[in-house]
């Protein structure tokens, strides 16, 4: 894994979509629809993007209405969408996320499995491009349907042959498709072509591995780290010889829709900069506090309002 302080580009390939987000947190009944622009892989785009990394987007959207206010939405972020397809034949997918008055969300996605995101497809013009980087970041929920899944593991691999860094968020989503012998094997294949993997403790990381969180590190390779977010607990950093643990930000949360993607966005920022693997940690768990605090997947700060959220919070 090369250095992170050399670091200048990063890519992000996967899901961009648009949230619809009903929230039920402050009311007894559901209140008026808010509509987002999302989708796990643009949402870490966006937040590095807003924190002034360098950022390009690959991916398919549909040619329709939804699909234009999502690459308007990146645009208005500074990152390049050269390389976003737009479908005539596929619709834009929708996430509808209902948060309930813990802050927990369901959520139900429509149309289930032939959205345009699904479709991407990774030519020979746009493997070129994608190897235009330091950084890969990829999720999990794009190795669901073909062709996407086949296009995200010829990226990852791509990259790791160039000696990128290449993150993995493994977004098994198991409440909505189930997580059966079949599936299991193409994440590990994609896990072994990563060099970062993002996943929760509880609901993933421990059932991916089969493990206890004592030996999780017995699935890495030397050069490999494995993030594991916990919550309300935190967060824990570990490699084959080390074990670091960041806590989480105390705070009331308003909505939990993209959490995750916030806490990505912060590790990836931090260590980035060359900073090491507990600094990262800590500004993960910022930014996901910060995303917490507010509707929607795309409440992530700036620079400037996560340095002022350091200081309020830290």
């Amino acid at each position: 894994m090369q250095q992170a302080n050399n670091f200048k580009k990063i890519n992000v390939l996967g899901d961009a979509n648009v949230d619809m987000i009903l929230n039920l947190s402050k009311k007894d009944k559901l209140g008026d629809p808010e509509l987002f622009s999302g989708g796990s892989s643009a949402n870490v785009a966006a937040g590095l993007a807003r924190l002034g990394l360098k950022v390009s987007f690959f991916g398919s959207l549909g040619n329709d209405m939804y699909g234009k206010y999502v690459i308007n939405e990146m645009n208005s972020d500074g990152i390049d969408t050269s390389n976003i397809e737009l479908l005539d034949e596929f619709n834009t997918a929708m996430v509808i996320g209902v948060v309930e008055k813990s802050s927990e969300r369901s959520l139900f996605v429509w149309p289930p499995k032939n959205g345009a995101h699904n479709k991407y497809i990774l030519n020979n013009r746009s493997k070129k491009k994608v190897l235009d980087c330091d950084w890969l970041h990829v999720s999990g929920i794009s190795l669901r349907f073909s062709p996407v899944r086949e296009s995200m593991i010829k990226a990852m691999k791509l990259c790791k042959e160039k000696n990128k860094i290449v993150s993995f968020d493994l977004n098994l989503r198991t409440e909505l498709w189930g997580f059966d012998e079949r599936f299991k094997k193409v994440v590990l294949e994609a896990v072994s072509n990563s060099s970062i993997i993002f996943g929760n403790l509880r609901e993933e990381l421990l059932c991916l591995f089969d493990e206890n969180e004592d030996s999780l590190y017995k699935n890495l390779d030397d050069d490999q780290v494995l993030i594991c977010r916990d919550g309300e607990n935190g967060a824990l950093g570990i490699t084959v010889n080390t074990k670091v643990k960041s806590d989480a930000v105390s705070i009331t949360p308003i909505d939990s829709v993209g959490a995750g993607d916030a806490f990505n966005t912060g590790f990836i920022y931090t260590f980035s900069k060359g900073l090491g693997i507990g600094e990262s940690l800590d500004n993960g768990n910022l930014v996901a506090a910060y995303k917490l605090l507010g509707s929607g997947a795309r409440h992530l700060p700036n620079e400037q309002q996560l340095e002022e959220f350091k200081k309020k919070y830290l």
